[in-house]
């Protein structure tokens, strides 16, 4: 974590940025006065110019950027501090001598599900993760590993085991053909946007609204159910407290299977605690 003073705060911009999306919200006397999206970033895969790219093409005309006295921003891929200082540098060209404090997003879906309380935090979006959090710090991590390693649980293995299924032919006739209908993509299309294109995890992760929207058919339903037991088997159960503490949710796999979610939770006999879509929502909450 990296974090540069200034004294006076009184206008404060928070942001919760993952691979696909950052939201963004600016604070005015403990009120949400501004809430905006831009593209996805992570310091893994592009650099400081990268991040600065996109405040200056996407950052709205609305917002007040001399008058922001803080930012405090969560970020996939924070978790070093030479990752750190990408993100800052970026930043800090925006936001002159302003304070900023940057973290992992683990923290944000702590502090968003769990504010001050003790519990797992989970993430499933585009990427997964989990933590064990003490209502002031993040106490414990199994190590997330990335898509190429790890991500169970994610829209990305929804979205690659559903996209091999489509392309090899093993998934059901009628859903190769909605697919196909759906997309138009030849496996030319795909092995080239894949491999050769940038960003292929949330290119993968975006078959994962295919899905959603065949979530009533029974192949699609094991597929999910499957991907979602591979998370469970191999993060918070891992964690000593995880029977006795509530599992909360954050991300958008996360909230519109939250169905088959909470039925899994149930089966294992695990408590459910809160689901959220964003964790925007719950860090303005945590944030006034």
């Amino acid at each position: 974590m990296l974090i540069f003073v200034r004294q006076t705060i009184s206008m404060k911009l928070i942001a919760d940025s993952g691979s696909t999306k950052t939201t963004w919200a600016l604070l005015h006397k403990g009120e949400a006065i501004l809430v905006f999206n831009t593209s996805g970033f992570n310091p893994y895969y592009f650099g400081s110019g990268d991040l600065s790219r996109i405040l200056r093409q996407e950052l709205p005309d609305s917002l007040p950027i001399a008058e922001v006295d803080e930012v405090v921003y969560y970020g996939s891929g924070c978790s070093t501090d030479k990752n750190c200082a990408i993100v800052s540098d970026a930043l800090k060209s925006f936001f002159s001598g302003t304070s900023i404090t940057i973290h992992h997003d683990l923290l944000a879906a702590a502090h968003a599900l769990l504010q001050h309380n003790s519990g797992i935090a989970c993430i499933l979006g585009t990427g997964s993760n989990s933590c064990l959090y003490d209502g002031k710090q993040i106490v414990a991590q199994v190590p997330s590993l990335g898509y190429l390693l790890g991500d169970e649980g994610s829209g990305y293995q929804i979205g690659r085991r559903l996209l091999a299924a489509m392309l090899n032919g093993s998934a059901p006739a009628e859903l190769i053909q909605a697919f196909g209908k759906q997309y138009g993509l030849t496996l030319s299309d795909v092995l080239h946007r894949i491999y050769y294109e940038d960003k292929p995890g949330p290119f993968i992760a975006s078959f994962t609204q295919f899905a959603q929207q065949h979530k009533g058919h029974p192949w699609c339903n094991r597929l999910v159910m499957r991907c979602f037991e591979d998370f469970l088997a191999l993060m918070p159960v891992h964690y000593p407290a995880h029977e006795s503490v509530p599992l909360s949710f954050t991300g958008s796999v996360a909230y519109h299977f939250r169905s088959q979610l909470m039925s899994l939770l149930d089966s294992k006999g695990l408590k459910a605690g809160r689901i959220l879509r964003s964790p925007i929502e719950g860090l303005i909450e945590f944030h006034r």
